[in-house]
């Protein structure tokens, strides 16, 4: 199973199978400590955010499935006036700025800043499916998904990011835990469909959750020394 791989064999498995896709196999992980006190709040803890790898700009994405989880938490923070995993924008009187920064949510796609933290965006029609366990689930169940349910608004489409290897890439998810000093994804797996545009035939890819770009990069140098104190 793909769980008991290592990220390098996984790694040469998915760049063997996807050579000739437009989805490269990875999804790569940003993590970092957050604290609401920036925003007048009194919670704090770990976010991890994933961004699936595209190599064409023209790719666009429609959804997420059989997402399995390997690391992260059963329960991750949803903000009292932010609640659910699909992105819901609020702007009654009782949101709070740390609710919206770090309410953790499901996304196909970020219509917020190209190289900044994804905002939760209003009305894009993004839901879970049947398998994920509903809105309310503290985490995502076993062959979890997600969609974008208005193929038609190309919400999902490749952008040009600073958290994959390659520079472009679709935001997929926030995963924040409070009171946490740090998690990770590592070794999470799923599928994707993807087109480039409406009327285009969908594809289907695996992809595997890695590190961040520059994690990566190190880690990479790190197994050469390695090899050669062995020499």
């Amino acid at each position: 199973m793909i769980r008991n791989l290592s990220i390098a064999t996984i790694s040469a498995t998915i760049i063997a199978a996807s050579a000739s896709a437009d989805m490269t196999g990875f999804a790569y992980q940003n993590g970092y400590a957050w604290s609401g006190s920036t925003f007048g709040g009194s919670t704090s803890g770990y976010v991890v955010d994933l961004y699936l790898e595209f190599d064409s700009m023209d790719d666009v994405l429609l959804n997420v499935y059989n997402y399995n989880q390997v690391g992260g938490s059963d329960n991750y923070y949803q903000g009292l006036t932010a609640s659910g995993w699909a992105p819901n924008l609020q702007s009654g009187p009782f949101e709070t700025d740390d609710a919206l920064e770090f309410d953790s949510f499901i996304a196909i796609g970020d219509t917020g800043p190209t190289n900044g933290n994804p905002d939760q965006m209003a009305g894009n029609g993004v839901a879970v499916d049947p398998n994920f366990g509903g809105n309310g689930a503290g985490g995502p169940a076993t062959n979890a998904g997600w969609y974008n349910g208005n193929p038609n608004n190309t919400i999902g489409m490749a952008q040009e990011t600073i958290h994959t290897a390659n520079g472009i890439g679709v935001f997929i998810g926030r995963f924040s835990v409070e009171n946490s000093n740090g998690f990770s994804l590592e070794g999470s797996y799923g599928q994707a469909t993807f087109n480039q545009g409406p009327g285009t035939d969908g594809l289907q890819e695996s992809f595997v959750v890695v590190p961040a770009p520059g994690a990566l990069a190190l880690l990479g140098v790190a197994g050469l020394a390695g090899r050669r104190r062995r020499k």
